[in-house]
């Protein structure tokens, strides 16, 4: 009977200590949403308490030390998270994270470095996503006022060809119905109506509307891309503490 009075307190204990982990790791979930960190470390130190190297334990800590920009010291509590539970699909994906965000804090301090000895290099004006959208009412020059000078080059090429294609191919439609339905007897009607049969059948419509979204397409991405591009130099700038 006493046997069986300690394995219910022990199981009634249990389940106290899983409640309260569950409520510890919810609080320190829900600080980190809140932009916490401070309090979500606090909270996850006392998860750790009730429950160490368990896989919930090392992957808040990592939740947390990514909140505050720790990345290296995540990647290490990913990293023991996955050897407690090895097949654990939010601790892996978590960890890639981690190792690209170290990756971009490796770029961002080489960055830093080339700033200092090199500072005329990062002392041009600061440029806006708003205008590099602007500019990009003629496709790649958005991209050539970020400085993208192949990309924007490229793209600006491509879009000139197929714009001058698409007009020339009208001009040459309109002109050729303007002579087929021209009274002027000098003209050769006949000729400009077999034109307008055999050039310009549903296919070359086809193409015309191919090329024109094309265009379009090519259009929409260098305002996107201008505008994401130079939102992200600017983002840079300031981590870097610099204009660019």
């Amino acid at each position: 009977m006493r046997n069986m009075r300690r394995d219910d307190a022990g199981a009634l204990e249990e389940m106290e200590r899983g409640h309260q982990l569950s409520e510890l790791v919810r609080r320190t979930r829900r600080a980190l949403s809140m932009n916490r960190p401070d309090q979500a470390q606090k909270l996850a130190a006392e998860v750790v308490e009730l429950a160490p190297d368990t896989t919930t334990a090392e992957e808040l800590l990592g939740d947390v030390a990514m909140a505050q920009g720790r990345f290296v010291e995540a990647r290490r509590h990913f990293e023991r998270a996955l050897e407690i539970e090895p097949i654990n699909a939010d601790a892996e994906r978590k960890l890639g994270e981690a190792v690209l965000r170290i990756g971009g804090s490796v770029r961002l301090k080489e960055r830093m470095e080339e700033a200092v000895e090199n500072p005329e290099e990062y002392s041009r004006f600061r440029r806006t996503p708003l205008v590099a959208a602007a500019y990009s009412v003629v496709p790649g020059f958005g991209q050539l006022y970020n400085q993208q000078y192949e990309k924007g080059l490229a793209m600006t090429a491509v879009a000139m060809a197929l714009l001058a294609w698409v007009l020339s191919e009208l001009l040459g439609y309109s002109g050729t119905s303007l002579i087929s339905e021209a009274p002027n007897p000098s003209l050769d009607t006949a000729r400009a109506r077999e034109l307008l049969a055999q050039q310009y059948d549903t296919l070359w419509w086809v193409l015309i509307i191919l090329a024109i979204a094309a265009y379009m397409a090519l259009w929409v991405y260098s305002v996107w891309d201008a505008y994401m591009t130079c939102k992200r130099m600017a983002r840079e700038a300031d981590e870097l503490g610099i204009e660019m």
